[in-house]
């Protein structure tokens, strides 16, 4: 698995400019007061595929460390790929909360620091380092399942692993009765990280292909029509939008397995960008740390007065640009890109 595969390397560019987005956008979704605005509307529709970031970065990486070998020696691939983890979310959690010192959001307290550190995360988008740490730590494990396992045993456990946070919560929406049986034996979004390993090994037919990109359109239609009927001036509640919801399970896999049967179509075509894309993709850890305290930043600094959609597309391009510039900047540096990449 040394050799760069193109559409995972676009998958995952894709996925963090789906993630920009979604932090750009989210005030302007749940503001009451830009309820049923044309802008607010626009931004309902993207919605859905901005939801699919997170997703498509847990189905890339289950593809690729299912399929290494190494992965199973549970040691080597906790002292290889932990600390990949663990070091950057320390410097940028002591980099996030000397920010909110800086901008007077509370004063220095070691033990506040301490608690958010040791939860959730100093900022409100490092929750995907700590599921990702959790899910790094059982992989060596998923590993010997994976390899012991025929598909339609892989398909099974996948259904397993979703039963509880994902699919029993769409059953008791029509069951006359509640449904609970048993908790979570893993946590819900393992489910991705399988799925990508799934997606990313089979080789669909047309027919099956097309019933996924159904699926696909299910999901969108799902998340964005719940969202809409829920929504009113006087709450936004957005109750499609939670991350074990299958339609995201739907819209992800349709995305993943699209691209992937067009990059394999036109592989000779796409020779050319193999170089630019994997550039790209190695910026990407980058941006994602980084992107969360620039557009604070550019919310702080930026007092704009013209039409909302203008000013979305600028925390967007603002955002992403900048965020691009930093992650470029620190892969240059060898120390920094360990600390903070």
């Amino acid at each position: 698995m040394n050799q760069r595969i193109r559409y995972l390397d676009f998958l995952r560019c894709l996925a963090i400019f789906f993630v920009v987005i979604l932090h750009s956008i989210t005030p302007t979704l749940v503001n009451t007061g830009l309820y049923s605005c044309t802008t607010w509307y626009l931004c309902m529709g993207i919605d859905p595929f901005d939801r699919t970031g997170v997703p498509l970065f847990f189905m890339i990486s289950g593809f690729l460390l299912l399929s290494r070998s190494s992965t199973e020696r549970v040691g080597d691939f906790y002292k290889h790929n932990i600390p990949k983890l663990v070091i950057p979310l320390t410097v940028w959690s002591l980099i996030y909360y000397a920010a909110e010192v800086v901008y007077g959001q509370h004063p220095i307290d070691i033990l506040d620091f301490l608690s958010r550190f040791l939860n959730q995360g100093v900022s409100y988008h490092m929750w995907f380092i700590y599921t990702l740490v959790g899910i790094y730590l059982l992989c060596p494990f998923l590993k010997r399942i994976v390899d012991h396992c025929t598909t339609r045993q892989l398909v099974v456990l996948l259904a397993v692993i979703l039963f509880p946070t994902t699919l029993r919560p769409v059953l008791n929406r029509f069951s006359p009765v509640d449904i609970y049986l048993f908790g979570p034996m893993m946590e819900g979004l393992v489910g991705y990280f399988l799925l990508g390993y799934l997606l990313g090994r089979a080789k669909f037919q047309k027919k099956t292909r097309i019933l996924i990109y159904l699926g696909g359109a299910v999901g969108y239609a799902a998340c964005l029509l719940g969202n809409l009927a829920q929504a009113s001036p006087q709450e936004i509640a957005l109750p499609m939008n939670g991350g074990y919801l299958l339609n995201h399970y739907l819209l992800a896999a349709s995305i993943f397995v699209f691209f992937q049967t067009w990059f394999e179509r036109h592989s000779a075509k796409l020779e050319k960008l193999s170089g630019p894309l994997e550039k790209a993709s190695n910026l990407v850890f980058g941006v994602y740390w980084v992107h969360a305290l620039v557009l604070n930043v550019l919310n702080a600094l930026v007092d704009f007065q013209g039409p909302l959609l203008v000013w979305v597309v600028v925390q967007i391009g603002g955002t992403l640009v900048l965020s691009v510039l930093i992650s470029a900047v620190i892969s240059t540096v060898p120390i920094l890109r360990r600390m903070l990449a």
